[in-house]
């Protein structure tokens, strides 16, 4: 079994993992409007990995996801934090990504893909690590009064998620384009990471009562 083989099984369990979540998220008791936004995450990262295996295998080509995926990632996670910190700013954050991805969807032929550079989705993911550095910059203003374990954990996944994100979409085109090899490396590199933040996240979420409220 070659390296090619051995990612394009281990592809299958992207639905299998997410949908093993969302039952468990959907049948874990108390039913919170934050465990609502996450199935709600969940169940489109689910949408868009069929979305993509339909475009690819009857259009060869489902780059155009890419920078749509970033920012409704991003705005499911603006209404997340929105619903932890009860602040209204969160939900400005993903006008520039969303700015962005208007332009690109006008601009770009997401079917040449020596012409994809997504900056949309490099910028949806930086907007989603300043949204977290955002929401430590006020744990620390207020002196970690609103301090809250399970919070912090999430926020930490995300933080970190976003890093990564950022780092890994900045060179979009040499992804794309580059060697097979390194493609696949990057790509299975990413799916690792990807799959420890859904788990990470469900987990958290999950043991959350919904008893907890912060206001910052």
């Amino acid at each position: 079994m070659t390296i090619f083989d051995f990612v394009s099984y281990i592809t299958q369990l992207v639905p299998l993992l997410l949908s093993i979540l969302l039952v468990y998220a959907g049948t874990k008791k108390p039913f919170t409007v934050l465990k609502f936004a996450l199935l709600g995450y969940l169940f489109t990262c689910l949408t868009f990995y069929f979305m993509g295996e339909f475009l690819g295998r009857n259009y060869q080509s489902n780059l155009i996801l890419i920078p749509i995926f970033g920012v409704v990632e991003l705005g499911w996670f603006s209404f997340i934090y929105r619903l932890i910190t009860a602040n209204k700013f969160y939900y400005l954050i993903p006008i520039p990504a969303f700015i962005c991805l208007l332009y690109e969807l006008s601009t770009i032929n997401f079917h040449l893909p020596k012409q994809v550079e997504s900056y949309t989705r490099f910028i949806a993911n930086l907007s989603l690590f300043l949204l977290a550095l955002l929401y430590c910059f006020t744990l620390l203003q207020k002196g970690w009064k609103n301090y809250n374990s399970a919070f912090f954990l999430l926020n930490s996944t995300v933080l970190l998620y976003a890093a990564f994100s950022c780092l890994y979409y900045l060179p979009l085109n040499l992804l794309i384009n580059g060697s097979p090899e390194s493609i696949v490396l990057f790509w299975f590199l990413n799916f690792i990471i990807n799959l420890l933040f859904y788990i990470i996240n469900t987990k958290v979420v999950c043991s959350i009562s919904g008893k907890e409220k912060i206001q910052f």
